[in-house]
């Protein structure tokens, strides 16, 4: 099951320059260290006290970005061995997260000031109907290159979308 990339490094935060040594499973998608830079980069870097969400977890890099950076991180993975593994990760780097297991499409979940969606890319855009409630101040999501970004999710406006590689990040912030 886990024989993909180890010796993922965190980007940023107290915990910088930490290498991760679990495995990510087959099937995982972790997000590109350029890709993590670039969000810390246009939300912040200091994330004390801000509550975020993580909605797709996966190898939670973002998760564990985020609590690096001070953040109150809760982070939802569907798939129970993928779950496994982010939290022997987590555990590797002492993070604490508060990590659910189920669909986050359907998942009772509190609002939070930040949400993170690196979503399978075959969902494109749906999850934004779903989740842009839950974002306080800002919406993020990561999706395939090629997918039409809309201008809007709920009352969330388009901030900025940028492309890295066959990925491109879309930034939504609640409007004044």
């Amino acid at each position: 099951m886990a024989k993909g990339p180890a010796g993922l490094r965190l980007t940023g935060g107290h915990a910088g320059g930490r290498v991760t040594r679990e495995r990510v499973p087959d099937g995982v998608r972790p997000t590109s260290s350029r890709v993590r830079e670039a969000l810390f980069a246009m939300i912040g870097q200091d994330l004390e006290g801000i509550r975020f969400l993580d909605a797709f977890g996966g190898a939670g890099l973002m998760a564990l970005e985020a609590w690096s950076r001070g953040a109150q991180v809760t982070v939802v993975e569907r798939s129970r061995p993928i779950a496994a593994s982010l939290r022997r990760r987590a555990a590797e780097l002492g993070a604490r997260l508060d990590l659910r297991e189920g669909d986050v499409l359907t998942m009772a979940l509190d609002p939070v000031d930040i949400v993170f969606a690196d979503p399978p890319y075959a969902l494109g855009t749906t999850p934004l109907e779903v989740l842009w409630p839950l974002a306080g101040d800002i919406l993020v999501l990561e999706a395939a290159r090629d997918v039409r970004i809309p201008d809007r999710a709920g009352e969330l406006v388009l901030d900025r979308v940028r492309v890295y590689g066959g990925s491109q990040l879309a930034v939504f912030r609640r409007s004044e």
